[in-house]
């Protein structure tokens, strides 16, 4: 308990939730860092989609489309927010305007693009390092989630905990990136230009090639829906706050990734295996020095921690479905520190499981990237035309054409990146997405029967309420030997009835003689029956014995189950036990039955002091 405290941080009080509230600088840290640190990557999946021939000619254009494309979802996310200050994002849009079926398809295709980008960016955050540091190649897998366990800590410690983490890395990469910006536009030599030969007869695979890297290129985008889905983490006024914060982001971005991708082709850098883009663009501004090594550090602290993204946008995605009974409600309820706590440790399990699958290679992982977040773009927007045809308001019609034209512009880049990368991987987030969809259904369909089942309006209260007539009921009390838990499951057996029965299963000779002794010592009035079992199964013998006590005198019901028990006086040494009356409590609890009485099961469990 000490060293959880010490971790995590002691319990948060309910009404401290607004003391975990974020301002906009902290919120621009831990909403931002993921779509961010895109700049570190995207422009290289860019000029590896496009190969030297073609870079000189489209690299900039390129660029040029995703950040138009980048403030065309920001003003349709700046009205989602105004029009659900509640968040929610994109689910909430499309089911509340689309309906349930793409309501679920815009929740999978985030869940699946959150998980993705924890992956994607501590496998990049992972190549920075190497890029700097060579001697640490071969252990990418190690360094990712090394890094992983420190992030899960931190938010599992709380939203404003995992704020202060992120901010002085996010403004510190910031900071140096417009620094290399601004020092290799104005002052760096420009090398000479390089020869563009482009075949006329290759139209079509040229094209082809720059829809690819158009394609690649959108990686740049993952990450800007999270504030729309957060508004309720930000101080009052909460959605002018996340207003402005997506507006400040959406020009840092465009700033950065346009700027680094111009470098890129002024000094006409191609991506190298060993070596990432901006490290070469920071060599060729910087030289090797100790501004240089600031850029990698910064770049693989912002790449790392932009996991923290979805460590913010999971668990609240996680807890919309939850209320919704779409996936487990546990995912709904706030741990001590008052975070979504299974949420976070679910997106750290499935992110780890990727990083070891794929082996901590961020180019096997982005073809997968990219397609969850355009979904969702696409419907949200989609679902925004609806509801400005149906609520209207001030300048409806203009608002709903930006929706309209974001709509298109998004599912146009949808259909390139699935048909680009559908080969290279993508096929995997086409199928999982239907299946999460299939798995809520069954999920919300599951919870809706059980609370048909249990609703005091579908009839059988008299049954329930009516007093059990059976003074003397049969008891069972399953035994293995005599303990200080046997004697007091043994104790309120009696109590309950005179009809009690203590049934053994003989496995071991010698420990049936011991345990007829001990009995007999005792003097026991409850008989002890011993069943034998020539197959050496405990559960299936004492279950035949229940039903037949069952069938015995019908008019007492069922059989009670007393089962004796001790609990160790510490969590691990369970391990150490065969924890045989368990399994068959769980069997009894599970075991389809024709009779449709209640099986009462008691257990007097023996507390351990060591």
């Amino acid at each position: 308990m000490k060293l959880s405290r010490f971790v995590f941080g002691d319990p948060l009080k309910t009404e401290n939730m607004e003391t975990e509230k974020l301002s906009k600088v902290k919120a621009l840290a831990i909403f931002s860092s993921d779509v961010l640190s895109s700049v570190a990557y995207a422009t290289e999946e860019i000029l590896l989609a496009l190969g030297v021939a073609l870079c000189a000619v489209f690299s900039l254009p390129i660029a040029g489309t995703v950040v138009g494309l980048l403030f065309l979802i920001t003003v349709s996310y700046w009205q989602t927010i105004g029009a659900y200050p509640e968040g929610g994002g994109a689910f909430a849009v499309a089911k509340e305007n689309l309906g349930e079926f793409w309501g679920l398809v815009a929740g999978a295709a985030l869940l699946v693009d959150y998980t993705l980008t924890v992956a994607v960016s501590l496998s990049a955050g992972a190549v920075a390092v190497i890029s700097a540091f060579p001697l640490l190649s071969g252990h990418a897998v190690f360094i990712c989630l090394s890094v992983l366990v420190v992030v899960v800590i931190s938010n599992l410690r709380g939203a404003r905990e995992s704020a202060g983490l992120l901010s002085l890395p996010t403004y510190f990469f910031i900071g140096l990136v417009l620094l290399m910006l601004i020092a290799g536009i104005c002052g760096t030599e420009v090398p000479a230009p390089r020869a563009v030969k482009i075949s006329e007869t290759s139209s079509l695979l040229v094209f082809i090639t720059v829809m690819r890297a158009f394609a690649s290129g959108c990686s740049a985008l993952t990450g800007i829906d999270t504030i729309a889905g957060g508004v309720t983490a930000f101080k009052k006024p909460q959605y002018k706050n996340a207003r402005v914060t997506l507006l400040f982001m959406a020009v840092i971005l465009s700033t950065m990734f346009f700027g680094v991708t111009f470098l890129a082709d002024k000094f006409h850098i191609m991506p190298k295996g060993s070596e990432t883009v901006i490290s070469q663009i920071g060599k060729s501004v910087f030289g090797g020095g100790f501004l240089y090594y600031c850029l990698q550090i910064a770049t693989a602290c912002i790449l790392f921690l932009a996991a923290n993204t979805s460590f913010s946008g999971f668990p609240r995605l996680a807890g919309v479905l939850a209320k919704e009974k779409y996936i487990p409600t546990r995912f709904a309820k706030l741990g001590d520190r008052l975070a979504f706590s299974n949420g976070i440790m679910l997106l750290a399990l499935v992110a780890t499981f990727l990083i070891v699958a794929f082996k901590g290679d961020s180019h096997a992982l982005i073809p997968l990237y990219s397609i969850g977040v355009f979904t969702s773009f696409t419907l949200s927007q989609a679902g925004m035309v609806r509801y400005w045809i149906i609520n209207r308001g001030d300048n409806w019609h203009i608002k709903a054409a930006l929706n309209a034209f974001g709509a298109l512009a998004t599912c146009v880049a949808l259909f390139i990146i699935v048909d680009s990368k559908f080969l290279q991987g993508a096929w995997i987030v086409v199928f999982l997405i239907p299946l999460l969809f299939y798995v809520f259904k069954k999920i919300n369909r599951r919870y809706a029967l059980t609370n048909t089942e249990l609703d005091l309006k579908n009839g059988g209260i008299g049954e329930l309420l009516r007093p059990i007539k059976n003074a003397q009921p049969k008891v069972v009390v399953p035994v293995s030997r005599i303990h200080k838990g046997t004697l007091a499951a043994l104790r309120f057996a009696a109590s309950l009835s005179n009809d009690v029965k203590a049934v053994a299963v003989s496995l071991d000779r010698k420990e049936i003689d011991r345990l007829k002794l001990s009995w007999r010592a005792l003097n026991f009035a409850i008989p002890l029956v011993l069943l034998k079992s020539p197959y050496r199964s405990v559960i299936n013998p004492l279950l035949d014995f229940l039903f037949e006590q069952d069938e015995r005198d019908p008019e007492k019901g069922k059989a009670i189950v007393v089962m004796p028990g001790f609990v160790p006086g510490k969590f691990w040494q369970n391990i150490l036990h065969n924890q045989t009356a368990a399994i068959f409590k769980a069997t009894l609890l599970y075991k389809k039955q024709e009779s449709e009485q209640t099986r009462i099961i008691v257990e007097i469990p023996y507390r351990m002091k060591t």
